[in-house]
Order: C-alpha cells, then sequence, then structure tokens
C-alpha cells in the first residue's frame, strides 16, 4: 500500500510528527480548515469539520417515507432516533420496509404487494381496467374509472375538430367545438389597456386594473380641501356633504307653539 495505511489514511514519517503527536508541515500546525481557518486538535476533528463546507449529503434515512439526509454519520445517528417506537412495518413478511406514517404504509402494501394480500381481503384485489384501446390503465375504485373513460371520446362519435394550430383537439359536436373556441382561442379587446385577452382569462385580467384602481386614492378638487378616497362613490358622498351641505339624511322637527 506503499504510503496509505487503513481505510486510506497517510503515514507520516518521524520527521512530518511534532512532539505531540500533531501533523506538521514545514514547522506549522497543518489542522487548519482552508475553507474558513479554524484550526483543530487532531486531524480526525479537521476532517469531520470539512465536512460542514460539503454540500454533499451522503447519510440518508433508512425509513423508506423519510427523504432526510445528512453530511455527518453523527448526525443522522440522531435521527434515527426520532423514529424508534414511532415507524409502521409493512406487514407483508417477506418484506422489510418501514414507514414513518401509517398512510404510506398503507399505499406501499397496496401499490407492491396486492398480489401478496389474503386471499378474503376481495376489496384489496379487485382492480377495475379501462377497456380503451390502447390505454389499460388500472384503478381500484369502479368511481375513478368512470371518471378516466369519461375523458375519453370515442372516435366513431367525433364530428368536429379544432383547427387552431397546436391545438387539434375533436369533439363530438359542433357546439362543443364553438363552446371550446370560444373559451379558449377568442380573444377580447381590454377598453382599459387595449391589450387582446383570451376570453377565459379576461375576468383575471380585469381584477388586476380594480387591484391597481384600489390603490389609487381619488382627490377632492374642492378649493382647499386635502381629502382623498377609495373610490368615486365616496367622493361625490363627501362633496355633497361637506362642500354643498347636502346631508345625507333631512330631519325634520314640528315645532309646537
Amino acid at each position: 500500500m506503499d504510503d496509505m495505511g487503513e481505510i486510506g489514511r497517510p503515514i507520516f514519517r518521524d520527521e512530518e510528527i511534532g512532539v505531540d503527536g500533531e501533523e506538521k508541515i514545514e514547522g506549522k500546525k497543518s489542522n487548519t480548515c482552508s475553507e474558513c481557518g479554524a484550526t483543530f486538535r487532531k486531524p480526525a476533528y479537521l476532517k469531520q469539520h470539512m465536512q460542514s463546507h460539503s454540500l454533499e449529503r451522503p447519510y440518508t434515512c433508512p425509513v423508506d417515507d423519510c427523504h432526510s439526509s445528512y453530511r455527518r454519520k453523527d448526525h443522522l445517528t440522531r435521527h434515527i432516533l426520532q423514529h424508534q417506537g414511532k415507524l409502521f412495518k409493512c406487514p407483508i413478511e417477506t418484506c422489510s420496509h418501514e414507514f414513518s406514517f401509517q398512510g404510506n404504509m398503507k399505499r406501499h402494501v397496496k401499490e407492491f404487494h396486492c398480489e401478496d394480500c389474503p386471499p378474503t381481503n376481495v376489496e384489496c384485489r379487485k382492480q377495475y381496467v379501462c377497456r380503451e384501446i390502447g390505454c389499460g390503465k388500472v384503478f381500484k375504485f369502479a368511481s375513478k374509472l368512470q371518471k378516466h373513460e369519461d375523458s375519453h371520446v370515442k372516435l366513431d362519435s367525433v364530428e368536429a375538430f379544432c383547427c387552431e394550430p397546436v391545438c387539434m383537439k375533436y369533439f363530438a359536436n359542433d357546439r362543443c367545438l364553438k363552446a371550446h373556441i370560444q373559451s379558449c382561442h377568442q380573444h377580447i379587446t381590454c377598453k382599459i389597456c387595449g391589450t387582446k385577452q383570451l376570453k377565459k382569462n379576461f375576468k383575471r385580467h380585469l381584477r388586476k386594473h380594480e387591484a391597481r384602481v384600489s390603490l389609487e386614492r381619488v382627490k377632492c378638487n374642492y378649493k382647499g380641501c386635502l381629502h382623498t378616497f377609495s373610490n368615486e362613490s365616496n367622493l361625490r358622498q363627501h362633496m355633497k356633504a361637506v362642500h354643498f351641505e347636502l346631508k345625507p339624511f333631512a330631519v325634520a322637527f314640528l315645532v309646537v307653539a
């Protein structure tokens, strides 16, 4: 192994070791971090410290649904202690997977061990397969399959398709095609800014203008008045009540002689 000792550690000659056993290079301690300048008493401490500067996190948690990873092994060991007594083991005898959440364990059993379920567990073995040619997707619930099958448009019922570039969607009738074009391809010109917007996005576009307007205060133009308001309606009420002395509620008093 030449000058390399166990586990790839270099063997230093006597002249490279100080009187206290510390590695020396040209009379100076080498246990100094090249990244931050921190100095350590032993090379092992320096090696452990250098891991804090590395972006690599080689120590990963062995629990299947836990994605924690660490730079140092002792940090991983401390993390694993948090899982003790809280893990849900896969009930299949030949499987050693463990999970921190019961729901993840059950999903694991359904996805990977459905064939291993007891024969009395009918619900576990039941599967619903899409009969559409070229599809064959499998679902665990009939309602999920029904919703999926509705997404398939039968080729023999296709009467219209969209000619817009990059679209080419097909529909069962002209009414569905027309609704699609109006929603996805018809443009409306905004009277506020003049830009063209898709009809399906137009309401959202208008809300942006409304948000900007709400931030702009409406000033009172009456001479000497510095009041501002959030909208025109509040300004008009202010003008009537303050400047024109028109009270919103007139109260009449009957004077008895």
